[in-house]
């Protein structure tokens, strides 16, 4: 069975900055990068939420156990249809960025 990291490298590249993780919040994608790590996310949900039209809602930081999860928010709908008909939620360990970040990295 191929994880998702797998995938995002075939898709994306084998060089694309993610480690394990399904995205889910129990099971956070693992970002590597310590720079930029925001656009790796936004690459990530484009490529999950594939042709669904898509407006982010939110974007929430939680701190647990040690590992900083970014979770972000949207709003999807399909192509045509006039009202938002359901919300997905990503769920990103952004840790090595964050601590690059504090050590001013």
């Amino acid at each position: 069975m191929t994880t998702l990291a797998e995938a995002l490298k075939d898709l994306l590249g084998s060089n694309f900055p993610v480690e394990s993780g399904s995205a889910k919040r129990d099971d956070p994608l693992v970002i590597t990068t310590t720079q930029d790590y925001f656009s790796v996310e936004y690459t990530v949900a484009r490529a999950l939420l594939g042709p669904e039209v898509y407006e982010m809602e939110a974007q929430h930081l939680h701190h647990l156990e040690g590992r900083v999860i970014d979770e972000l928010v949207f709003a999807c709908k399909p192509q045509g249809a006039p009202d938002w008909t359901r919300t997905r939620r990503f769920f990103f360990d952004i840790t090595a960025g964050w601590n690059a970040k504090k050590r001013g990295g």
